[in-house]
């Protein structure tokens, strides 16, 4: 057996280097594919299994790591959609896509996707069971430098009056570096979604830039029948804001009117009346039964929580803390901290 010279050991660790480097250059692409088919409570959706493995080849085909989850329960739910989010957070200048197929909600203008496990009776355990489409979206965008797709492919829940939701999508999220596809599907067709169909025939398409490639996914959705759908694009180039004019002024600029008089002290009070001290919450483990309760309430006054006023952080109260750190992109521990807690309390004021 011969034994390597110098000469080789060097060629082949250059090799080596050469691949690592090449390897390195390539940005990420992850993909979270979730399909939501089987339902406790409600009718299966056997079109999202489909829809789910059209989509998962097709972005595998331009190299992305595809993550499949399948009948997610609501805090699966979140550590899916957590696992993507650090990905992305700790990768800059990676592309993300986000794809969700199954029963969606809307409750007091707000988006919400069902997990497996929600069991909706009235219109407000949406807010316990339900996760919030804004949140989602902005837990994905924390790092600006990485960019991407939130395609949610949806169908209304049976006992829903109305289409299926999305319908105010422009209004509740915020243009960012993701772009945001809602599909609603009317219809009973079969097989896999005009969504999932749009984004396998768009891989074809020679333009794969996250803006373009969303952008054409749309352009398929509203050609599709039986399906609504709704578009909120990505901020590819913001605008450079407008240099300060240096050049003297074409007519002459009438001198400042004299400083008014400062107001009596008696005006002043009236008139700036002084802010309520901030308060101080300790840990919730610290909390005494009174400030648990108030915790409760606020929750509640913002549409997260619709429990029992008790004092007690049980399953629904945690949830509910979930959707306000999700909300301050805070993690998802469900457990409020004693910064969490004081932000909470003064936001309200």
């Amino acid at each position: 057996m011969m034994r390597p010279t110098p000469i080789t050991v060097l060629a082949s660790l250059a090799f080596a280097w050469c691949c690592i480097n090449t390897a390195r250059s390539e940005p990420l692409r992850i993909a979270l594919v979730i399909a939501n088919g089987r339902y406790a409570s409600m009718p299966a959706l056997t079109r999202c299994t489909a829809s789910a493995a059209t989509v998962r080849d097709a972005l595998r085909g331009l190299g992305f790591e595809v993550m499949e989850r399948s009948d997610l329960g609501r805090g699966e739910f979140d550590t899916s959609i957590g696992a993507l989010a650090r990905r992305l957070a700790a990768t800059p200048g990676a592309a993300g896509v986000l794809y969700y197929c199954g029963y969606d909600m809307e409750f007091n203008g707000r988006s919400f996707l069902l997990s497996a496990s929600a069991s909706i009776t009235r219109d407000y355990d949406v807010l316990t069971q339900g996760i919030i489409v804004k949140s989602l979206v902005d837990s994905l965008v924390r790092s600006k430098e990485s960019t991407g797709l939130v395609l949610l492919d949806v169908f209304r829940t049976p006992a829903a009056s109305s289409s299926a939701g999305l319908s105010g999508l422009a209004e509740q999220i915020h243009p960012s570096n993701f772009a945001v596809i809602g599909a609603s599907n009317d219809g009973s067709s079969e097989g896999p979604t005009a969504a999932s169909l749009a984004v396998r025939d768009q891989t074809a398409e020679a333009e794969t830039t996250p803006d373009r490639f969303a952008a054409g996914i749309h352009r398929r959705l509203t050609k599709a029948p039986a399906v609504t759908a709704h578009f909120v694009p990505a901020i590819t180039s913001p605008s450079p804001a407008p240099a300060a004019s240096t050049a003297s002024p074409a007519v002459a600029v009438p001198p400042a009117p004299p400083p008014a008089a400062p107001p009596t002290p008696e005006a002043a009070v009236v008139a700036s009346p002084a802010a309520p001290p901030r308060v101080t919450m300790a840990d919730e483990d610290q909390m005494p039964e009174q400030d648990r309760r108030r915790v409760q309430v606020l929750l509640a006054s913002m549409g997260y929580y619709s429990g029992r006023i008790d004092g007690t952080f049980g399953p629904e109260t945690r949830a509910a803390i979930r959707r306000y750190q999700f909300e301050i992109k805070a993690e998802m521990t469900g457990r409020l901290n004693a910064e969490q807690a004081t932000r909470l309390v003064n936001s309200t004021r």
